[in-house]
């Protein structure tokens, strides 16, 4: 992806990012430059390196511009990734966790209680590689029940294809299970997990429903492999209504996908565009920008964490197997000025930011076409105060995401400040970018003897 270039740039902010020869933190811009956004880094030792960022730049400035006004400081981390193995019982050709690879302990449940002792009412996702080859796991879920928190099992989903065994983690308190879902197509899954997964897939979904254990399909999008998939995934989480997010995440170069899948990544502003094409416009890059900005705003008025990169967007089921889009409810075309005047507000310091932006909000939200669906979104408000528990979400609701993971070609420090998750793992500690964790590891991967 880096690539020379001596056109005439645009800096549009600076900030630091990481030399991909040497993996030291080096000075980098923002720049558009040959209508695209490049992160453009210079190394002392490497000279400069480039890489691409977005290709529709007035989209990019308007939400880094909107960001960083009203991000003005780094909140507390209320999300937490607990590595709690290094082990898996697949060898995915795109593990970003580099799973099998490192000789770590699992975590014990004793450490498991030691740290929830030290966190109220975070949000733990037990990740790692795959914590279901742990047969502490249901002890740990209950001691992290009894401590306040929430359970978020991000899982490849072989183990829940079993009844018996779902229905135990139930038992012992799991909140919600992030599962990896990459489509319909064996094909696909032949390319990117390395084995048909479509049938385990299947049952481990009907094994959740049944539970009515709520579920977010993460969908890992290589490009030319499973694009054709974006919509069938989107209409069955639809029909299932223990779905409640659905987040499309670009691969990126970490763990094994390094030298193997340069040419398939996707950055989260690609996505966009293929769900754009692949719902007719309905699910709209203009409606997904002045979304994203009422979002932001929503989040720096309640002083929670987000990452710049990770979009969203929000649909509603209807009872006849369709979707109504926040757009179809919410005018967020004329909302949008009121949006920039609480950017204008808060990146003046002004103490009446907050109260000014939900009063000027009022008349939009009391719409008529609105009111059907207010406590829908009330509830989204109120998890965005009190901890975001899939489990509060009502059932109309599909959050869409389009997300990433920062690997070093990407990193931003400036974006890592208020990284939207941390990250507690054996051998970095407690880290309070998740970001930031993902390069320090592949730093110590590829410079492992």
């Amino acid at each position: 992806m880096n690539s020379a270039n001596t056109q005439p740039s645009e800096t549009i902010r600076e900030t630091h990012g990481i030399c991909p020869e040497c993996m030291r933190c080096v000075p980098a811009k923002v720049v558009e430059a040959d209508g695209q956004i490049e992160l453009v880094k210079n190394c002392p030792t490497h000279s400069e390196s480039r890489v691409r960022l977005s290709e529709h730049p007035d989209y990019y400035r308007d939400l880094d511009r909107f960001y960083f006004s009203v991000m003005r400081r780094s909140h507390t981390q209320r999300d937490y990734i607990v590595r709690l193995t290094e082990r898996c019982n697949m060898e995915c050709p795109i593990c970003l966790a580099g799973a099998n690879e490192d000789v770590l302990a699992d975590f014990s449940v004793e450490e498991v209680k030691r740290l929830t002792s030290r966190f109220r009412k975070r949000k733990l996702d037990l990740m790692g590689c795959e914590p279901t080859v742990m047969k502490s796991l249901p002890e740990i879920l209950r001691v992290i029940r009894a401590s306040g928190n929430v359970s978020a099992l991000h899982s490849n989903g072989i183990a829940l294809a079993d009844m018996d065994y779902l229905r135990e983690l139930d038992e012992a308190g799991l909140d919600e299970v992030h599962l990896q879902f990459d489509g319909f197509d064996d094909d696909s899954y032949q390319t990117i997990r390395g084995v048909p997964q479509v049938e385990v897939k299947k049952q481990a979904l009907a094994n959740l429903a049944e539970l009515g254990i709520p579920v977010d399909l993460v969908v890992t999008i290589l490009a030319d492999v499973n694009e054709k998939e974006i919509l069938p995934v989107l209409e069955f989480g639809l029909r299932q209504s223990n779905v409640r997010e659905i987040f499309f995440l670009g691969c990126r170069m970490l763990g094994r996908a390094v030298g193997k899948f340069e040419s398939e990544q996707l950055l989260p502003d690609q996505v966009i565009d293929m769900l754009d094409r692949a719902t007719e416009g309905r699910i709209g890059r203009e409606d997904v920008r002045r979304f994203q900005k009422l979002y932001f705003a929503l989040l720096s008025a309640f002083g929670v964490r987000k990452c710049l990169y990770i979009q969203h967007y929000l649909i509603q089921r209807r009872r006849n197997g369709g979707y109504t889009t926040i757009a179809d409810v919410l005018d967020l075309e004329r909302l949008e000025p009121v949006l920039e005047r609480f950017r204008q507000r808060r990146e003046a310091g002004r103490r009446s930011a907050v109260p000014l932006f939900f009063i000027e909000c009022l008349p939009y939200l009391l719409h008529p076409k609105m009111l059907p669906l207010l406590s829908e979104y009330a509830a989204l408000i109120f998890m965005m105060i009190f901890g975001f528990n899939l489990r509060h979400v009502r059932r109309r609701t599909v959050l869409l995401g389009y997300i990433t993971a920062c690997d070093p070609l990407i990193y931003d420090t400036s974006v890592s400040e208020n990284c939207g998750k941390g990250e507690i793992s054996r051998d970095l500690g407690i880290q309070e970018s998740g970001a930031l964790a993902n390069v320090l590891r592949e730093h110590r991967w590829r410079n492992a003897p």
